[in-house]
């Protein structure tokens, strides 16, 4: 049984890309490092509830996928040796971390290029790029998702 996903909502796709470009272009905007970090609680805040949605539609699809065939259940974390559930949480935390790292990483570089665009004399040296970025989203939303068809 095959399902297609829904094409993602337009309002949701536009919400996601001018999040991106506000989020970037903050620093030509406010100055404060302590205002923009309240700012950008609440644009997060803003796109969690935009994307509630999406969200809600992608559990419901998951929660009607037909039960596999055969007499024997697909694994479940809790049925695992304890052994393999520390080595699964330790692996998830692991990437977790890791990927935290590399968000964190990437954020100061942009701020830092926005900076020594700044430096240059660039005018609005945070909104070019982060205008980029945004388009990169939008570009991410239209990416179609894998198929789950093992065909």
């Amino acid at each position: 049984m095959t399902t297609t996903a829904a094409p993602p909502r337009a309002g949701a796709v536009l919400a996601s890309g001018t999040a991106t470009v506000l989020w970037y272009a903050m620093p030509d905007v406010i100055s404060s490092r302590t205002a923009r970090g309240w700012a950008k609680v609440g644009l997060f805040a803003g796109s969690l509830a935009l994307s509630a949605p999406e969200l809600r539609a992608a559990l419901a699809t998951t929660r009607e996928r037909p039960e596999p065939d055969g007499d024997d259940p697909p694994p479940t974390f809790r049925s695992l040796p304890v052994g393999k559930q520390a080595v699964t949480l330790g692996s998830v935390a692991a990437a977790l971390a890791l990927a935290a790292r590399g968000v964190v990483a990437g954020e100061r570089w942009a701020f830092r290029r926005g900076q020594a665009r700044a430096a240059a004399g660039k005018r609005l040296p945070h909104t070019g790029p982060a205008l980029v970025y945004g388009v990169l989203t939008i570009g991410l939303w239209l990416v179609p998702p894998p198929s789950s068809d093992p065909a």
